[in-house]
């Protein structure tokens, strides 16, 4: 154990090149206050963010975090890919290979590694007393807040709708667990029997980390470094957070009333949940989404929407939090195709997506079809009538390209352009490769604070928030109305909002799962490859969008038990054609 200790504090230490930490680094692992004092506290904190883009050439869809997006679009019935030849994010599309023994086991070590970083921030420092340490608190909780409340969706078992798997979860009596709290207090002893939380304990614990995150920001201005958590970050996650539990409970009486008989449990010391209904948590989703959008950010521009060198690949006034990828860094500097650019940008010469391996994205036709043409967003995918069309090139597509008429002309009907290599450089992977991944961006804030209100105050004082949105910021005339009826309606427009602005950046899933919407991706003109064509439930979360728990991790840590294997295996089938 000791020298696992040692591999880990240095993990935390060197540059994101290092991919060998993976294979060394324990989740349960822990670091003695000794090795902690004598490390660089700068260092330390610094290698949080830089930690989200190791990668590994273990698994080809590992880029790092950014992997992670992918795959949970991926999940979802919005990101469709051309051809499934070279498609690395193929386990969700097909929906084999997704037990305990293969996927999960990257995803869930490097969550734990990210928490371990922040555990070692917050082992070294002391901000009570050290003013000049609050923002490496601030940093250190936020980030943790982030993966475990990211590991919490991702893991607890859901409902699906499909008997054979509901009923092996039920058995097992895993439902309303989460994963494995460790921190930086966790022993050694302690992580090898450590149980997967209950979603009332982990949701607290969260809450914890996110209320210490805002104290120690509390003051300051917004970070000028985007891969920095500020005031507008911890206020971002904490719309998130109070927008799910509120979901949650609204959803679930049963869950609320769980979690308020445990407020009280002399065991949890952590921050109470202090809220008696659904309507409160809608109340503070919508009180901190405000917060967040008033700290000085603004919604992404049609120009730089469509800017060819810096779209979506460079930080803006928009971007509350990125992940941002150095030209130093090796997902830049040695990998080529196995890169964020060569997974979503079309135009990158080196990618696995361009016309000729055709693992191209493309956007599910039926949400398409959602789109008028009013919504200046339409464009960033192919329209079916302009396919090959030199006149609708010129006059739609070509402001916002790398590449010209012929290349373009290659593309079928709703292949996404919202991607670009960094610079606009479309042969150079050195450069190309080097970008920002959004993180948190100020229109989901916008989003947000609609539903909340929505939710909070009734649906028409939230319908006139969504169509403000929409129309100031998203469509050229002004004719958007949120016609759907009921709250339910007004809530599946919010829905459809989020599906179209956030497409690609992995934020999506989370709303799938949130709101039990069904996933389908077979129907009459469907433009899912045909293996890739299967149905979830409706009011049920789709069976592939939950994670199991690694083999490994089972067996150091003996007080787990895991999620049913949700690959097909008959449990369910593609869709059939009728």
């Amino acid at each position: 154990m000791n020298n696992i200790i040692k591999i880990s504090l240095a993990c935390a230490l060197l540059t994101p090149l290092m991919s060998s930490c993976l294979k060394e680094f324990e989740p349960t692992s822990s670091v003695s206050q000794k090795q902690v004092n004598k490390a660089d506290k700068s260092g330390l904190v610094n290698a949080i963010p830089a930690y989200l883009n190791n990668y590994s050439s273990d698994d080809d869809y590992d880029i790092g975090f950014g992997g992670f997006n992918i795959w949970r679009d991926a999940s979802t019935a919005d990101l469709v890919i051309k051809s499934t030849v070279y498609d690395y994010f193929w386990r969700v599309g097909s929906c084999e290979n997704l037990g305990a023994q293969m996927t999960p086991s990257t995803i869930y070590r490097r969550y734990y590694a990210l928490v371990q970083k922040c555990n070692l921030v917050l082992t070294a420092i002391d901000p009570e007393n050290k003013p000049t340490e609050e923002s490496y608190a601030t940093m250190a909780y936020a980030y943790r807040a982030y993966a475990y409340f990211e590991m919490a969706q991702w893991f607890e078992y859901k409902r699906t709708g499909f008997a054979s798997l509901d009923s092996k979860a039920e058995s097992s009596g895993i439902y309303g667990l989460t994963v494995p709290i460790v921190t930086e207090n966790t022993t050694d002893i302690e992580s090898r029997h450590n149980p997967r939380a209950p979603f009332y304990q982990m949701y607290r614990f969260i809450l914890t980390d996110l209320n210490k995150a805002e104290k120690y920001a509390e003051g300051k201005g917004e970070p000028a470094i985007k891969t920095e958590a500020g005031l507008g970050v911890v206020y971002g996650l904490k719309a998130r957070f109070w927008l799910t539990l509120g979901t949650r409970f609204d959803t679930y009486a049963n869950d609320l009333a769980t979690a308020l008989g445990h407020e009280n449990d002399e065991a949890l010391t952590f921050d109470k949940l202090g809220v008696n209904s659904a309507k409160e948590c809608f109340e503070l989703a919508a009180e901190y989404a405000r917060k967040a959008i008033n700290r000085g950010y603004t919604p992404t521009t049609e120009s730089q929407w469509f800017d060819p060198t810096t779209g979506f690949n460079s930080v803006n006034n928009a971007w509350m939090w990125a992940d941002v990828i150095n030209s130093d860094n090796g997902l830049a500097k040695t990998c080529t195709w196995q890169s964020w650019v060569s997974f979503l940008s079309p135009e990158a010469t080196y990618g696995v997506c361009t016309a000729e391996y055709k693992a191209y994205r493309m956007i599910d036709s039926r949400l398409f079809e959602k789109i008028p043409n009013a919504d200046w967003r339409k464009t960033t995918w192919i329209d079916p009538s302009d396919v090959g069309k030199e006149a609708a090139f010129n006059q739609k597509y070509a402001r916002g390209l790398n590449i010209g008429y012929s290349t373009w002309a290659e593309f079928e009907a709703y292949c996404g352009f919202k991607f670009h290599p960094g610079g606009g450089a479309i042969s150079t992977s050195t450069v190309g490769n080097a970008i920002s991944i959004p993180m948190m961006r100020v229109e989901e804030m916008y989003l947000i604070e609609a539903e909340a209100v929505g939710r909070s105050q009734g649906e028409s004082a939230g319908r006139i928030l969504l169509e403000q949105f929409v129309n100031t910021y998203r469509y050229n005339n002004g004719t958007y109305m949120s016609r759907s009826e009921g709250l339910e309606g007004f809530i599946d427009d919010v829905f459809t909002q989020k599906r179209i602005e956030f497409w690609g950046e992995g934020i999506v899933l989370w709303d799938y799962r949130r709101l039990e919407k069904a996933v389908t991706r077979g129907y009459e003109g469907t433009n899912w490859p045909t293996t890739y064509q299967f149905n979830s439930n409706a009011n049920a979360v789709a069976p592939w969008s939950t994670l199991c728990i690694p083999q490994r991790e089972i067996t150091y840590n003996t007080e787990i038990v895991n999620n049913p294997d949700p690959s097909s295996g008959g449990s369910y089938s593609k869709w059939d054609g009728e």
